[in-house]
């Protein structure tokens, strides 16, 4: 007999007049439960994979290109612009392969005066688009997301878990009351 500290384990799937249905149903979503725990590691793996390489795949097509300020850039950057830090905005303008002179708006340095040089990232058709990133930051993005999924896997699981529990034990009580009311009625207490 497998005992651990006065409790016998695996006692859900022994032979026990006592055992009730809700009792086996719980010991399997348990162990549903646990295996599905045991993936959680692996799901947030893929997913870091697929984050990294996501984060890589937005540099292809994109090609470096020098720009010139067109106008001085803010030298204190707005706060949560979603720029890097020490960055602003402003408008620059670069030359396209084919002469022709386009204008638009980009994060330069900031402080950064009318005329200096910048490196803008733009696509085949001359559109700005921001700089992608580096092979260690999208490593970071993969790793947040696998984290990410990988904790939202757990959440899931143990919540799930947890309201079934919830829920067999609410049936369990009601079925308990139900047995204490019959038990009272069948027992022939006379009142005087």
């Amino acid at each position: 007999m497998l005992k651990k500290v006065g409790r016998v384990l695996l006692w859900r799937w022994r032979r026990n007049p006592l055992k009730r249905r809700s009792d086996v149903a719980e010991a399997w979503i348990g162990m549903a439960a646990a295996m599905l725990l045991l993936m959680a590691p692996a799901v947030g793996v893929v997913m870091a994979g697929l984050g990294e390489r996501s984060a890589l795949e937005q540099a292809r097509g994109l090609h470096r290109s020098a720009a010139h300020l067109v106008e001085d850039a803010s030298a204190t950057p707005a706060r949560f612009s979603g720029m890097a830090d020490g960055q602003a905005r402003t408008t620059v303008r670069w030359t396209m392969p084919d002469g022709s002179r386009m204008t638009g708006t980009a994060p330069v340095a900031a402080g950064a005066k009318a005329g200096s040089s910048t490196t803008v990232w733009l696509d085949d058709a001359g559109r700005l688009h921001p700089a992608p990133p580096t092979p260690a930051q999208a490593r970071s993005q993969g790793a947040a997301l696998g984290a990410a999924a990988g904790s939202g896997v757990c959440v899931l699981v143990v919540g799930s878990w947890w309201a079934v529990r919830v829920r067999l034990d609410a049936r369990r009580r009601t079925q308990w009351d139900r047995a204490w009311v019959e038990f009272n009625a069948n027992r022939g207490h006379r009142h005087a």
